[in-house]
């Protein structure tokens, strides 16, 4: 939509004070700035059509909104919105709604129907295959480090983002656990670790990581690079990139076909509750598909 020009003073409000709510709620950056934007469109679609206050908003009037999204054609490209633009759009309008009624999530009695997305395969990889990741890893002060990143990715399934924001107090030896304060759905939550995992903490944290700091530096990050800085997002990737080509696995492997790989390795031997709560799942349907990768890859 071209015109993003509101001039309904309740409907700025309206988004002024749903912007602050996701803010206030922790949501990420990019939600606190993009959802608003969306929200914006859908409202501007309301006065063009002569809707003017937020009650008039209806299953028929949303309907008609998604209709028109389906099909308006795209500012920068030739072709229509995709199915995956169109769940953040539904994602969007649906919590504005919500908020706007003072109801909790799917009680707005608005439903938009939208065909998912065909979803990319999802790959794992073998024990074996782990194996020669870690046997890649040599005796020197990065490879350490780079079979601890491997050991966290793995051995306890964290995501990327977990990684980098994973701070030495957040490892507690002692109970051989790990505590995860910032997760991609908003919850904490404490990882267990096997004996193997915590030897590569150890053997990093001891001999290691002191090493690659300068005196005095009281930086805080677990992952550090060999210039003794917080490790980046693309510090991350060109680990894994490393030991994929010292590797003899012939694919490419990224962060979090290591989780993948954890959740189905242990599913076939924990009850898929057990598993949820380790991958800090909070509904099960997303641990589900790991029953399926089990049958496919293990029968």
């Amino acid at each position: 939509m071209k015109n993003l020009e509101l001039t309904n003073t309740t409907f700025i409000t309206a988004i002024e004070k749903f912007k602050y709510r996701l803010f206030t709620k922790g949501a990420s950056k990019s939600q606190v700035n993009m959802k608003p934007i969306m929200v914006k469109e859908f409202l501007c679609f309301m006065e063009q059509n002569g809707k003017t206050m937020l009650s008039q908003i209806n299953q028929k009037l949303v309907d008609n909104y998604f209709e028109y999204l389906k099909n308006r054609p795209l500012k920068y490209k030739s072709g229509a919105m995709t199915a995956s633009y169109l769940m953040k759009y539904r994602e969007s309008i649906l919590r504005f709604i919500e908020f706007n009624l003072g109801v909790k999530m799917g009680q707005s009695g608005i439903n938009i129907k939208i065909a998912k997305p065909e979803t990319k395969r999802i790959e794992i990889l073998k024990e074996e295959e782990v194996q020669q990741l870690f046997e890649a890893c040599d005796c020197t002060m990065l490879g350490i480090r780079d079979k601890l990143i491997i050991s966290l990715a793995y051995g306890a399934g964290l995501r990327k983002q977990e990684l980098l924001n994973l701070k030495i107090n957040d490892i507690d030896l002692n109970k051989g656990r790990i505590h995860i304060d910032k997760s991609k759905t908003k919850y904490g939550r404490d990882v267990p670790i096997t004996k193997k995992v915590q030897e590569n903490i150890e053997n990093y944290l001891f001999n290691v990581r002191n090493m690659m700091l300068d005196d005095g530096n009281d930086l805080t990050s677990l992952l550090i690079t060999k210039r003794g800085t917080a490790m980046s997002g693309s510090g991350l990737v060109g680990v894994i990139k490393r030991l994929n080509n010292k590797s003899t696995i012939d694919r490419k492997i990224n962060l979090h076909l290591f989780r993948h790989s954890i959740a189905t390795h242990l599913i076939r031997y924990l009850k898929l509750e057990d598993v949820a709560t380790f991958l800090g799942h909070r509904s099960l349907d997303s641990t589900m598909r790991y029953l399926h990768l089990k049958q496919e890859y293990y029968g």
